[in-house]
């Protein structure tokens, strides 16, 4: 029984040792299969990156290419060439129609012609509210 023993003893000696050798390379298994996938991930991630840089670069010189076009086209001489060829005629506004506002879209008091505009429309623009409790038909006129 004795001798039953010593072997007993050192084969849970070496199975103890097994399972911690075992366990080790589980644990190194483990981290070489992250690793790689890690890996993986980020030249993915990258590979992407990548793209979208050059997307934004081809979009940033088709923006260039069109803020350039259209200072061409909205320069004095090149609308009136494109006024005339399709037809249609642009002129300056008198004095007398132009209306300047404040940026919270007041007119300015100091112009004549917000003068006139203004006499136009109280001479046109009257408004007529019948009174409710009167037993006559006057109209009362708010100017």
């Amino acid at each position: 029984m004795g001798r039953n023993r010593i072997v007993s003893k050192r084969m849970s000696r070496l199975s103890v040792h097994t399972m911690h050798i075992g366990a080790i390379m589980l644990t190194f298994f483990a981290m070489v299969v992250l690793n790689l996938m890690a890996s993986s991930s980020c030249s993915q991630l990258s590979k992407s990156i990548a793209d979208k840089e050059n997307l934004l670069k081809q979009k940033r010189v088709e923006l260039s290419r069109k803020r350039v076009e259209w200072n061409a086209t909205k320069s004095s001489s090149n609308l009136e060439k494109a006024l005339v060829k399709r037809g249609m005629a642009m002129y300056y506004p008198k004095p007398s129609q132009i209306i300047r506002m404040d940026e919270n879209g007041k007119l300015f008091a100091s112009q004549a012609s917000v003068a006139a505009l203004r006499r136009r429309m109280q001479e046109h623009v009257t408004a007529s509210f019948e009174q409710p409790a009167s037993r006559t038909t006057r109209r009362r006129v708010v100017r």
